[in-house]
């Protein structure tokens, strides 16, 4: 197995990665000069895997990109940003279908080699007269240069751009994966996130990058949360084109494929953490780290029910060194773990254990709740399976933010 100190980070971003171009502009989707329109393609023909939001009420363009990675395979990425494209029926998957297909005609691929996504106000009908026409200049402006532009152009209310990337080496082979993401609001994501673009020049069949894609966001995005929402259009996109010319990794027993999945993990847990720093409000970053579980559905469990727990993160905001808010919410989580032998420490201070509060320095624990990070540790006690979570603060601003959010206003509040 591989470490994260054989994974070096490095600049490019999506673009890190041999063989990928991309571009973004201005389409008018959002009030100009706002990027709302960005387009990512592979020169070359690319395996392809992704995860979609579990919600119901799901977006049309998440139908499109499971139909394009069905195979998979696929080279392009066309997305916008101002516009869900959610709860817009017939019409919203017509727009969705033309859209694939106007970027398919601008890249030369087949329409099914094309992913699609949207983000923005949910229940509007797209301008497809604005989304043909800025595709049209993007097939113009297809290139490697400016990456964090592409970054820029995916985002909503995120208040910085969101990008990473990795170089490694596989089956003797240099090799880079590179993403960038955004969300602020409506985050808690299940099996996908907000939006999320990764590529890499590895070699590697795609079942065998679908493996490793659910296995790292079940430990990045999936643990993440900022407001406890699920939103419309979550969806992660991962393009490998095999440029680094490594033999291709069929399967998720070979050195190659773990030193692959470390890669991504490093790419993905450091974006799902941008987003949960840059949560809409945010003035605190919060790290849960749950120890002793049973498995790891008991400890996302049991993580989840405390970065989701409102009383909690309001407390947090306030400096309310409150450790009866990270009882009940754990215990709120019904993971059946013995109180008795349970653990909690904040920000290092030992509060809870033995079934007994603890002696400890009040006056240290709020001092320390005056940090910008505060990390918090459960240990239930159970087995030996633990995992970290990620989340933000609850704030007076995330309230204003999207207590007066105005439909008409795409560079509002977040609203898919």
């Amino acid at each position: 197995m591989t470490s994260f100190a054989d994974i070096n980070e490095v600049s490019g971003g999506v673009l890190a990665a041999q063989g990928f171009v991309a571009a973004a502009v201005s389409s008018g989707i959002k009030p100009p000069p706002a990027l709302d329109l960005v387009m990512i393609h592979s020169q070359y023909p690319a395996s392809a895997a992704a995860t979609v939001t579990r919600n119901v009420f799901r977006a049309a363009p998440t139908y499109i990109t499971e139909e394009a990675v069905t195979n998979g395979k696929a080279r392009t990425i066309i997305v916008n940003s101002g516009n869900a494209n959610a709860g817009t029926g017939r019409q919203g998957m017509s727009d969705a279908r033309q859209m694939a297909a106007l970027a398919a005609e601008a890249t030369g691929v087949e329409v099914l080699e094309v992913v699609v996504c949207s983000t923005g106000h949910i229940g509007d009908i797209l301008p497809m007269d604005k989304v043909a026409a800025g595709i049209d200049q993007l097939d113009g402006r297809l290139s490697r240069a400016n990456p964090e532009e592409i970054a820029r152009g995916i985002m909503t209310t995120d208040t910085v751009p969101k990008h990473c990337a990795v170089e490694f080496t596989v089956g003797g082979r240099g090799a880079r994966l590179g993403g960038i993401c955004k969300g602020a609001g409506m985050i808690c994501p299940n099996m996908a996130t907000m939006l999320c673009f990764i590529t890499t020049d590895v070699a590697i069949a795609a079942t065998a990058l679908q493996d490793a894609l659910n296995w790292s966001v079940a430990r990045s995005f999936n643990c993440i949360s900022v407001d406890g929402d699920m939103s419309t259009n979550d969806t992660v996109a991962l393009l490998a084109n095999g440029q680094a010319g490594n033999e291709t990794i069929t399967g998720a027993v070979s050195e190659d494929y773990a030193v692959f999945r470390a890669a991504l993990l490093h790419v993905t847990q450091d974006l799902a953490k941008k987003i949960a720093a840059d949560g809409e409000g945010a003035t605190k970053f919060v790290t849960v780290k749950i120890t002793g579980a049973a498995s790891y559905e008991e400890a996302r469990t049991a993580g989840r029910a405390v970065t989701n727990y409102s009383l909690l993160k309001t407390a947090i905001y306030g400096g309310d060194f409150n450790w009866g808010r990270i009882a009940a919410a754990v215990g709120s989580s019904e993971v059946p773990f013995d109180p008795d032998r349970a653990a909690i420490k904040i920000a290092g201070i030992t509060v809870f254990a033995e079934g007994k509060v603890q002696d400890f320095d009040l006056a240290r624990g709020r001092a320390q709740m005056a940090a910008k990070e505060i990390e918090i540790e459960i240990d239930l006690a159970r087995g030996d399976e633990s995992l970290t979570l990620w989340t933000c603060d609850l704030t007076p601003e995330y309230v204003h933010l999207n207590a007066e959010y105005d439909a008409s206003d795409l560079a509002g509040a977040e609203a898919d």
